[in-house]
């Protein structure tokens, strides 16, 4: 038995086009009350599963805040599970689940976090612009061949702005 046979079309369309509207906000909502990324995933899914097979005849208004409930919920359920392994593993130091588990940084660290990307992000500015190009295009994994072709500079260019923007990044951070 397939989905389309057991959920009406009407619907089926209408949960697509609450999901279609609002899936970043339910993600958001479930990365809020879950302790890590995973958690959230599992609870959004659940929340969709719930959308497609037991949702009310609503308005798409409704139906939206009604999915903010539905996925609020389930991702403290989610959340509560988490928890008690977590207590469960803490009691027995031989369980290799407390390898697994994931943390959810506090305010403290989203603070520095915050900070460093400030500092990086002032930093690169003060760059040149061929050397944050050089810079940001070797952070994300080409090889100075790949940059020389990317660029059209030489390699001594790519050499050149790669080492001066990393003096240039040194001594902005002394």
């Amino acid at each position: 038995m397939e989905a389309r046979d057991v959920i009406p079309h009407g619907h089926c369309a209408r949960a697509l086009a609450v999901l279609e509207a609002s899936e970043s906000d339910l993600r958001r909502t479930a990365r809020r009350f879950s302790l890590c990324v995973d958690d959230a995933d599992d609870a959004f899914q659940r929340a969709v599963e719930i959308l497609l097979t037991k949702a009310p005849d609503r308005e798409p208004a409704a139906l939206t805040a009604w999915m903010q409930v539905v996925t609020r919920r389930e991702a403290l359920a989610v959340r509560r599970v988490r928890e008690r392994l977590l207590l469960a593993s803490r009691d027995d130091a031989s369980d290799p689940l407390g390898e697994l588990l994931c943390e959810r940084p506090g305010p403290v660290e989203h603070a520095e976090r915050r900070d460093r990307v400030a500092d990086a992000a002032r930093a690169l500015a003060a760059l040149k612009p061929d050397e944050r190009l050089a810079m940001v295009l070797q952070a994300h994994g080409y090889s100075y061949a790949e940059i020389c072709e990317l660029c059209q500079w030489t390699y001594t260019k790519v050499n050149r702005c790669l080492a001066e923007g990393r003096a240039r990044l040194r001594s902005l951070e002394a």
